[in-house]
């Protein structure tokens, strides 16, 4: 799948579906975030009916809270939102850096490849950034995973 980049404020992809519940945590950008939300989406998740996806997520969102904790300051917040539906979930990390999320396959060339990204890429349904409706310069990344079987499969 290719990223989707959203041109205004994060909007109709965060609505929270029929029988939906949203979960939120907000952390501090330091090295012990992506272990934060990892457990977090862990608790979430594993006695529902979405645990098939528990290690997706939990993958997938240490990556994004990864990401998110080296793009910004130590001062900063990072924000991690997950929207529960009967057959799927949607996971947003936001954050106020100054850098903007890259594409993969199109590293700077003083920097390596963004495996991150490229797991997102292969793993998640849908996924892609936005900016954020908070602090100027906030960004969000935001992915989508379905059960299998599950509407749209």
């Amino acid at each position: 799948m290719h990223p989707h980049t959203v041109p205004a404020v994060i909007g109709t992809r965060d609505r929270i579906p029929d029988g939906g519940r949203p979960f939120l945590l907000t952390m501090p950008s330091s090295p012990a975030a992506p272990k934060l939300a990892r457990d977090f989406v862990h608790a979430v998740l594993r006695r529902t009916a979405l645990s098939p996806l528990c290690d997706t997520a939990v993958l997938l969102t240490s990556e994004a809270v990864t990401r998110s904790h080296l793009r910004t300051p130590a001062t900063a917040d990072i924000l991690l939102r997950v929207l529960t539906a009967p057959r799927g979930l949607h996971i947003s990390v936001h954050d106020s850096a100054a850098t903007p999320v890259r594409v993969p396959g199109t590293p700077r060339p003083e920097q390596p490849a963004d495996l991150g990204l490229l797991l997102l890429t292969r793993l998640a349904g849908h996924w892609g950034t936005a900016p954020f409706a908070g602090p100027p310069r906030s960004g969000s990344l935001w992915f989508e995973l379905k059960v299998k079987g599950g509407p749209d499969q």
